[in-house]
């Protein structure tokens, strides 16, 4: 669930109520050797990126945003395993909470509160709220402390549902949104810098399930009970209906599980799509490395010569790191929302998409920024780079129901 994180190094956190730490961060137990996905929400921009650094220290992959707008949005595409909320962001850090615990309840939750509050975030944690809170100012070294217990409970609780009535159990759900017609994919459209000019869109899934009620849930239990093919069979024949309704000259992404490529089937599982092999670009998901599935690279290359594209989803986060580039030789690259978020602010993410564009004009590949959400971030990376751009700022996801 978890990767193995370096030795951290002496950290402070000088926020603005944190007391500085001049000592090593002591820590016990076997969950600091763990490193997990966080979206850390905190209105507060220096106590933001103090936090950032910290956590960033100890090695975790770290999405953050200042407002419960942000976080929403974080939420639609990826996949956390901690998040850390402030009470005073714009929007409400518990009415966050509330959405966060009822969409993704595996997602571990710390209330970050100010020392007037503490009262209100024992009530958070005794219902159910949150899992822990941490009440201003705390030093480095609580906050790697309840980080680890966070996470130790996280895996008690991984083991615990990995039982067999477990994978029953999602067995049961995922033929239900199979049989049911619950599933559906919505576009979100991919445009060029250059002229704005549609170019693409991106089919994300979508559910009416009352208990499968997102893509992330989905991917949980068709993994749990090993049925990520037969999704990838339903995600592409719905792929090729909506691909048969649109213009020929605009190609479509279509999000694929690293496990597709080791099934024995792999050929009959993209078969709906191979009408229109040309205009489909399968977008390779952060679920897993790919390195993990045997026969995963012979396919991608007999998907390759019968006209498939490939693009490499969420660079900078994840399991996509830049030595997935060379490995795939991909057509296009998606550079990760949280390299995007505010790049304009942000000189070090300006040369970032600076690299990944040249590097991307090099090899004939185009870059695609992910997660644009103001015209600032627009023309920031159309400066710095991007050949694309997608996000809410372009177009919002839309999907129509067949009722």
């Amino acid at each position: 669930m978890y990767a193995a994180r370096p030795p951290r190094p002496t950290v402070t956190l000088p926020s603005r109520e944190c007391v500085p730490c001049d000592k090593t961060p002591r820590r016990t137990g076997w969950y600091h050797l763990l490193v997990a996905r966080v979206l850390l929400v905190d209105a507060g921009e220096l106590s933001r990126r103090a936090l950032h650094r910290v956590l960033d220290s100890g090695g975790h992959v770290v999405e953050a945003t200042a407002d419960a707008a942000g976080a929403n949005a974080s939420l639609e595409s990826r996949d956390f395993d901690l998040a850390l909320v402030s009470d005073d962001v714009e929007g409400g850090g518990l009415e966050f909470l509330v959405r966060l615990r009822d969409r993704r309840p595996k997602v571990m939750r710390m209330l970050l509160v100010s020392p007037a509050k503490r009262e209100a975030a024992i009530v958070a944690v005794s219902t159910g709220l949150a899992h822990r809170s941490l009440a201003r100012p705390f030093q480095a070294e609580a906050l790697d402390r309840e980080i680890g217990v966070l996470l130790e409970m996280a895996e008690h609780i991984r083991q615990a549902v990995s039982s067999q009535p477990e994978r029953e159990s999602a067995e049961r759900l995922f033929r239900e949104c199979l049989d049911g017609q619950r599933l559906a994919l919505a576009r979100q459209p991919i445009v060029s810098v250059r002229d704005s000019e549609l170019c693409a869109y991106e089919l994300l899934l979508r559910s009416r399930h009352p208990v499968l009620r997102g893509p992330l849930e989905i991917l949980d239990a068709v993994e749990r009970c090993d049925r990520v093919a037969d999704l990838g069979r339903a995600v592409n024949r719905l792929a090729a209906g909506q691909i048969a309704a649109l213009p020929a000259s605009v190609a479509v992404f279509v999000n694929t599980h690293p496990a597709q490529f080791a099934d024995d089937q792999v050929l009959a599982t993209f078969e709906p799509l191979l009408p229109f092999a040309s205009r489909v670009v399968l977008e390779i998901t952060e679920r897993a490395p790919l390195s993990d599935f045997h026969g995963a690279e012979q396919a991608l290359r007999d998907l390759t010569a019968l006209g498939f594209r490939m693009a490499v989803d969420d660079i900078g986060s994840g399991y996509n790191s830049l030595a997935v580039l060379a490995e795939l030789q991909p057509a296009y690259i998606k550079a990760d929302m949280s390299i995007v978020r505010r790049v304009h602010e942000d000189p070090r993410k300006q040369r970032l998409i600076h690299l990944l564009g040249s590097f991307a004009s090099a090899t004939g590949a185009e870059l695609i920024a992910e997660g644009v959400e103001s015209v600032e971030e627009l023309e920031a990376v159309a400066r710095y780079g991007a050949h694309l751009v997608q996000g809410f700022h372009i177009g919002k996801p839309l999907v129509e129901w067949d009722d």
